[in-house]
C-alpha cells in the first residue's frame, strides 16, 4: 500500500513522521484505540521466589579449564535467586569438590568423557547432582582424612567437606553420581533446636 492510498489521517500522519505521532499519542490520555496505560511497575525476584522452579543441565568434558567457568555461572545464579549471599562461599567450595571428584576420580581427567552437572532450583534451595562416566567407588573405602595418621593426605578431604556444607548428601548405588542439596541461607538460619534436643524448621 503506498502512502497516498492511506484514508485515515493517524496512520497517514504515522507513516510520514513516526516521531511526532509517538509524541502526539502519548502525550494525550486517550487515543481511538482506548486509553493509554502506563507501563506496569517491575515485579520485585522476591515475590516470585515461591513459584521458582529452574532447571540448569550442564555437560562439560574431562578438563580442569572448563571448572572456572561452571563455578562462576552458578554462583551467579545462586546469589541472584537468594540461595546464598554474596559473600557466602560454602557452596561454591562443596560444588568445586564435587566436580574435581568426577573429572579426577571418577574420569580420570579423559577429556573424551564428560562431567554431568544439573543444578535445580527452587523455593526450597538448590540442588546438585554430579554424575561422571566411571565404574564408581565405595565410600567405605575411601580413608578418613581426620585420622592422625592421615591429616596431611588429600584424599577423602573434599567428602568431607561436601558433607559438612550441604545439608543432604547421597550417592547413587555404584558411586558415579552424587545429589547434594542446600536450603537458602535465610531458612538455614531459621533451623531453631527444639526444648528436646531435635532440629526443627519453622
Amino acid at each position: 500500500m503506498r502512502k497516498s492510498e492511506v484514508n485515515s489521517p493517524q496512520i497517514a500522519e504515522l507513516l510520514n513522521d513516526p516521531d511526532c505521532a509517538r509524541e502526539s499519542r502519548t502525550s494525550s490520555e486517550s487515543t481511538d484505540f482506548g486509553p493509554v496505560s502506563e507501563k506496569p511497575e517491575r515485579i520485585p525476584l522476591d515475590s516470585i521466589l515461591p513459584f521458582l522452579q529452574e532447571r540448569i543441565a550442564l555437560t562439560v568434558p574431562s578438563e580442569l579449564r572448563h571448572l572456572d567457568g561452571v563455578l562462576d555461572y552458578l554462583n551467579e545464579r545462586m546469589v541472584q535467586l537468594g540461595i546464598i549471599n554474596a559473600d557466602d562461599s560454602e557452596v561454591l567450595i562443596a560444588l568445586d569438590e564435587a566436580i574435581v571428584n568426577a573429572i579426577k576420580h571418577g574420569n580420570k581427567c579423559d577429556p573424551r568423557k564428560a562431567v554431568h552437572i544439573i543444578a535445580e532450583f527452587s523455593a526450597e534451595g538448590v540442588r546438585f547432582t554430579v554424575s561422571d562416566e566411571g565404574p564408581g567407588f565405595e565410600r567405605e573405602n575411601v580413608p578418613d582424612p581426620t585420622q592422625p595418621c592421615r591429616l596431611l593426605e588429600p584424599n577423602g578431604r573434599g567428602l568431607l567437606l561436601i558433607n559438612h556444607i550441604m545439608d543432604e548428601v547421597r550417592f547413587n548405588q555404584c558411586g558415579n553420581r552424587l545429589e547434594m542439596f542446600k536450603r537458602p541461607a535465610n531458612k538455614t538460619q531459621s533451623h531453631v533446636q527444639s526444648s528436646n534436643g531435635k532440629t526443627t524448621t519453622d
